[in-house]
């Protein structure tokens, strides 16, 4: 294990174990206010993924400390393929218990292939943008699967990487840095699917403070993030600081995430 971080990296060190921890307080939560539902442990596969979700987090904030990055986009992979299948299962039968779902949905549970997106209600955004938000899951799912098998393009980048001194130890900002927008953005999207796995009282308790104001975490730099949020600016307790909150929202997406 390292012991010291070198000091030109510790900042976008620092902000990934943010980005991690506020994506565990976010499935908490959800997990959380969705086990109100008396039915939750015996019909929502989130019950048990939630420790799917967790070892994986904690996984990549370990292995950015240590440096270690491919690794990291393998579990985004995982994390995003995971948080689709679960979605897409809950909708199409919310009432039906774990074991029934396991047993009806085999199929779709041992494929990699993720077609099914196109068959996920994504009602909680624009309908103009569910093609968008399927070309990005589709796109981030092709860029984390570079990293599951050998490839010619991974080999190529960890060439340059060598040859540029970046290795396990030595990396740079900037490396850390895209590394820290490949993974908000891909929290994000996952994040978007869980939230339409669950009912809606579940996103408003989560994206509205009990101010009015919106949820402070950094996959607020996602426009289906914003997106969602605005959903909720209808609320009494955002009326007063309406413009204020509108404007927060937009200055934070980030045209890439």
């Amino acid at each position: 294990m390292t012991t010291e971080i070198p000091k030109n990296i510790k900042k976008p060190i620092k902000q990934n174990k943010t980005i991690c921890r506020e994506f565990i307080y976010g499935i908490q939560f959800i997990t959380l206010n969705t086990s109100r539902d008396p039915n939750y442990t015996d019909n929502h596969l989130l019950s048990y993924l939630l420790y799917e979700y967790l070892q994986s987090i904690v996984s990549i904030e370990s292995l950015v400390e240590e440096g270690i990055h491919n690794p990291c986009k393998r579990e985004l992979r995982f994390i995003l393929e995971m948080s689709l299948k679960l979605c897409y299962i809950q909708q199409k039968n919310y009432n039906s218990d774990i074991n029934t779902k396991l047993e009806s949905f085999k199929d779709i549970l041992n494929s990699s292939n993720i077609s099914i997106k196109k068959e996920i209600n994504l009602s909680l955004i624009p309908k103009d943008e569910w093609g968008n938000f399927n070309q990005d899951v589709g796109r981030v799912y092709g860029k984390s699967s570079d990293y599951v098998h050998l490839s010619h393009d991974q080999i190529i980048e960890r060439i340059e990487l060598v040859d540029q001194g970046n290795i396990p130890g030595k990396e740079s900002p900037g490396e850390i840095t895209d590394l820290n927008d490949f993974i908000i953005t891909c929290l994000s999207l996952s994040i978007v699917f869980l939230l339409h796995s669950v009912p809606e009282y579940v996103v408003e308790d989560l994206f509205v403070e009990p101010d009015g104001s919106s949820i402070n975490w950094h996959l607020s730099k996602s426009k289906y993030i914003a997106y969602i949020d605005e959903r909720y600016d209808y609320k009494h307790k955002r009326k007063d600081n309406l413009e204020k909150i509108k404007k927060e929202r937009w200055n934070k997406v980030k045209p890439k995430i």
